[in-house]
């Protein structure tokens, strides 16, 4: 009798404190606030590939534009679509020009990185209602299994329990911000530990879902994955804003010797069809995996680049990436 009481207090009680929807993490405005106040005219989307990679101020330099670094490490297509939506397009007037940096077919990969612990990073860029997301996300869910299922039904409350813990940190930090002298200290303190410098999250960012194989799969084929894919909302809401996408391909972490890293055969044919369905969509593509002028030496950790280089690296995308956000549509 006591281990059953055990049983039902233990189980029970958190079940019955859990009833209702699980929590979900609050849009978050500050992003918005942000790009209403700079008014960008050119906004880059991206995950750590972005973050490791652009100066932005530097970029604001070398195109003389107004530019937004909009970088969320971890993320991909589903979170960019979110940012686009929700953030980007909804400025007024919106940003003339939207590139985002992605690898391999990150574009079509609709899953990747989109649940499981990623989806509480995702969540600060949704709204209430998401219809295309849930249901691009619902059609490539896979069952987490009969026991992952009752232990995530009888403890909902450990997610409420991860809210709170942010909110009590949020008021923390914002308490101490309140100080000048504590400022200076959470500032530098939130850049020590960016991603771009801490290397056990650059690997994970990287190798945690399979790293290369996980977005170069053999059988992945574009015109079979495009119509599942966040893609066409993203060509759409764009159409409609007046916004011009530009698609950028990052140049994995070359060999020592110059040549290209880990391929899939199949590759190509997708990068093909790729680049046909953009072109077609009034979309430019820029594949910077062929570009010698990326050698290995600006690399750090894995795919992103070392700190030193962010510079020159910006300078070089943006004299191949420039002449595409600046031409004419359609040329």
């Amino acid at each position: 009798m006591g281990i059953a009481a055990m049983v039902v207090i233990v189980l029970g009680v958190p079940t019955l404190l859990g009833l209702g929807p699980t929590p979900r993490r609050p849009f978050d405005e500050k992003p918005l606030r942000l790009m209403k106040k700079e008014q960008p005219r050119c906004v880059l989307l991206g995950d750590s590939m972005l973050e490791t990679r652009i100066d932005e101020k530097v970029l604001n330099r070398v195109s003389g534009e107004r530019c937004f670094v909009f970088a969320q490490p971890g993320s991909s297509s589903a979170t960019w679509f979110l940012m686009l939506k929700n953030l980007v397009s909804v400025q007024t007037p919106p940003p003339r020009t939207v590139i985002i940096l992605y690898r391999n077919r990150q574009l079509t990969l609709p899953a990747h990185r989109a649940e499981g612990e990623y989806r509480k990073s995702m969540e600060p860029y949704m709204r209430e209602a998401e219809p295309v997301l849930e249901k691009l996300l619902g059609s490539v869910r896979k069952s987490t299994g009969v026991i992952e299922g009752l232990v995530q039904t009888a403890y909902p409350v450990e997610r409420r329990r991860e809210n709170t813990q942010d909110k009590v940190q949020a008021w923390a930090l914002d308490l101490v911000a309140s100080s000048r002298e504590y400022e200076e200290i959470h500032n530098a303190a939130k850049k020590l530990f960016s991603p771009r410098n801490l290397r056990v999250g650059n690997l994970v960012d990287e190798q945690k879902d399979g790293g290369a194989s996980s977005l170069d799969p053999d059988d992945h084929e574009f015109s079979a994955a495009l119509d599942a894919s966040f893609l066409p909302a993203m060509i759409e809401l764009a159409r409609e804003k007046g916004i011009r996408l530009v698609f950028y391909q990052v140049k994995r972490r070359p060999n020592p010797d110059g040549s290209a890293g880990e391929e899939s055969p199949t590759g190509p044919a997708y990068l093909r069809a790729l680049r046909a369905y953009l072109e077609k969509a009034g979309a430019p593509l820029f594949d910077e995996t062929r570009e010698p002028d990326v050698t290995v030496d600006f690399y750090g950790s894995g795919d992103h680049v070392a700190p030193a280089m962010m510079p020159r690296y910006t300078e070089l995308f943006w004299q191949k990436v420039g002449p595409l956000v600046n031409a004419e549509p359609g040329r």
